[in-house]
C-alpha cells in the first residue's frame, strides 16, 4: 500500500488517523501489538529506529538480550476496522536496536529470507501460496481451570428445534441455509477480508456438522500469503466477538468429528511462467514440480514439526477423516499428503496442495519450511517415484494393513516430528534461512507444550478410569 514512511504519514494526516498500531508475530505465531498516538513524536520515534519492547516475553530473544525494537513494514498498512477510533495498522518485524538486523527468531524475517534465497538460487522469481482456512464456530466455550479443570463447547446447532436443520457430525459439506447457520458469519468475515486486500476465492460450510467452515483464498506471493494468514485469523476472531460466537482453528476440537486443516496450495514462477506446469508431464506436472514434491515428502517428518506443531495436530492426522497419514502424492486423491488438484490443469493454475498442515503453525515458518523442503528436492533432483513417494491413485484407507506398510508413514505424535527435525534440519538452514539456534529453540518450546499435555489428566481418562 505504501513504499515509504512519508507516504504512510501523508495518508494518516489526510484521513485524520488517531492511532498507529504495530502488529508483529511472536514465536508461536500469534499477533502481538503496540499502539501509539499518530503524532509527530511517534512518527519520529519510528523513523529513528522503532518502538522498543521486551522480545524475551514473546519468545524472540533470550532474557539477557531482550531489548529489541518493532519496525513497521510500510507496504502492509491498513485501516483497522475493529478499533474504536481510526487506527493505522502495520504488520511489523522485531529488529536489533543497533544493527537494525531482524531478530534471528523473527518469523516474518524468516519468510523473507526463504524467498530471498529462492531468488538468489536462480530457481524462481516468485513462490505463490494459498492456504485453506478451516475452523469451527461455536455458540460459546466454557473453560474450567485449576482443580477439576475441563471445558464445555456448545455447537451452534445444539438447540436447533428441527432435526432437519441439524446436520450430522459429517453432514455439513456445502449445506445451504437454514442448515448453514454460519453463512452470515462467514460472509461478514469475508467482506472485511476483501476490503483489507485479501484475495478471497470463496467460503462454505465444511464437512463438520457442528459448525465447521472453510475460507479459501487465491495464490499470493509467499510473504504476503503468511501476512494474510495472520490477518484471516485476526478478522475471524474479531467478527466472532462482534457476533457473540466463538471460533477455533485448533485441528481437532471435537472427538469423532472432522478435524480442521490448513492445506497449502503452492507453485513457483520465473519470467512469468509457471514452473510447475508441463502439458506432457504426469498430471500436468513439470519435472521441477515432481522434484519439489519429493523434497517436501522426503523431508516430511521433520517438516511436520513446523506445519503441525501441536499435540492436538496429531489427533487430526488419523485414518478415515480425509487427513493424510502417509507420505505420497496423487492427482485428486484426498488421502494423499500432496494432492494435485485435477480441476487446475491450465498453465496459470497448475499447483500442488500439501494437505498435512494445520493452523496451530506459525504461518511464516509454514511457508518458509515448505519452500526450503521443496527447493532441497530440486537441488538434489529427487524423484518421488524412485523414493517410494507415489503416485498412488487409490484410496489407501481401503488397503490392508500389510499393504499400507509399503508406504512411508508420517509422524503420529508431536515428539516423533520433533525428533525428526532434530536429526534432519539441514534443508532448512541453507543460506541461514533458519538457524541452528532456531531449531533448538523451536524444539525446546514445543517439548514444553508436550510436557504440559502429558502431565495433565485428559477428560477421556476420567471416562475410562474414574470407576476403577
Amino acid at each position: 500500500m505504501f513504499n515509504t514512511m512519508q507516504e504512510a504519514k501523508q495518508f494518516a494526516e489526510k484521513h485524520h488517523v488517531r492511532w498507529i498500531d504495530l502488529k508483529f508475530s511472536d514465536f508461536a505465531g500469534r499477533w502481538r501489538h503496540v499502539t501509539l498516538p499518530a503524532d509527530k513524536r511517534s512518527w519520529e520515534l519510528i523513523d529513528q529506529g522503532g518502538v522498543g519492547f521486551d522480545a524475551s516475553s514473546v519468545g524472540l530473544m533470550p532474557l539477557e538480550k531482550a531489548d529489541m525494537v518493532v519496525k513497521p513494514v510500510w507496504e502492509t498498512g491498513f485501516i483497522d476496522p475493529f478499533f474504536p477510533e481510526k487506527t493505522f495498522s502495520f504488520i511489523s518485524e522485531a529488529r536489533d536496536i543497533v544493527t537494525d538486523d531482524p531478530s534471528p527468531l523473527d518469523p516474518r524475517a524468516c519468510a523473507v529470507r526463504a524467498m530471498d534465497y529462492a531468488r538468489k538460487s536462480g530457481i524462481c522469481d516468485e513462490a505463490l501460496f494459498a492456504p485453506e482456512y478451516e475452523f469451527y464456530v461455536f455458540d460459546h466455550i466454557t473453560q474450567f481451570s485449576g482443580l477439576g479443570s475441563g471445558y464445555q463447547m456448545t455447537p451452534l446447532y445444539e438447540n436447533e428445534a428441527s432435526d432437519e436443520n441439524r446436520p450430522g457430525p459429517h453432514g455439513g459439506y456445502h449445506m445451504c441455509p437454514p442448515v448453514d447457520r454460519i453463512l452470515e458469519y462467514r460472509s461478514a468475515v469475508c467482506r472485511v477480508l476483501v476490503d483489507l486486500g485479501v484475495p478471497v476465492h470463496y467460503h462454505h460450510h465444511e464437512v463438520g456438522g457442528a459448525g465447521q467452515s472453510e475460507i479459501e483464498v487465491r495464490l499470493t506471493p509467499l510473504v504476503r500469503a503468511a501476512d494474510h494468514a495472520m490477518l484471516v485469523k485476526y478478522v475471524c476472531r474479531q467478527v466472532a466477538r462482534q457476533m457473540d460466537v466463538s471460533v477455533t482453528f485448533m485441528p481437532k476440537p471435537l472427538f469423532e468429528h472432522p478435524g480442521s486443516g490448513m492445506h497449502c496450495h503452492q507453485t513457483m514462477y520465473k519470467n512469468g511462467q509457471n514452473l510447475f506446469f508441463d502439458t506432457d508431464g504426469y498430471a500436468g506436472l513439470s519435472t521441477m514440480a515432481l522434484q519439489y514434491i519429493a523434497g517436501i515428502l522426503d523431508n516430511g517428518s521433520a517438516l511436520l514439526a513446523l506445519t503441525n506443531p501441536s499435540v492436538n495436530s496429531y489427533k487430526r492426522l488419523v485414518p478415515g477423516y480425509e487427513a493424510p497419514t502417509k507420505a505420497f502424492f496423487s492427482p485428486g486423491n484426498r488421502s494423499a499428503a500432496i494432492r494435485i488438484p485435477t480441476y487446475a490443469r491450465s498453465a496459470s493454475e497448475q499447483r500442488i496442495e500439501f494437505r498435512t498442515p494445520d493452523a496451530t503453525c506459525n504461518p511464516y515458518f509454514l511457508v518458509a519450511g515448505q519452500l526450503m523442503a521443496g527447493l532441497e528436492g530440486i537441488r538434489n533432483k529427487k524423484d518421488p517415484k524412485a523414493l517410494g513417494l507415489g503416485p498412488v491413485e487409490e484410496n489407501i484407507f481401503s488397503w490392508t494393513p500389510e499393504r499400507l506398510e509399503t508406504l512411508r508413514s508420517l509422524p503420529t505424535q508431536l515428539d516423533q516430528a520433533l525428533c525428526a527435525l532434530e536429526s534432519n534440519h539441514e534443508f532448512l538452514t541453507v543460506d541461514g534461512v533458519f538457524s541452528d539456534h532456531f531449531i533448538g529453540s523451536w524444539i525446546k518450546a514445543k517439548k514444553k507444550d508436550e510436557d504440559r499435555f502429558v502431565g495433565n489428566p485428559h477428560p477421556a481418562e476420567i471416562d475410562m478410569y474414574y470407576g476403577f
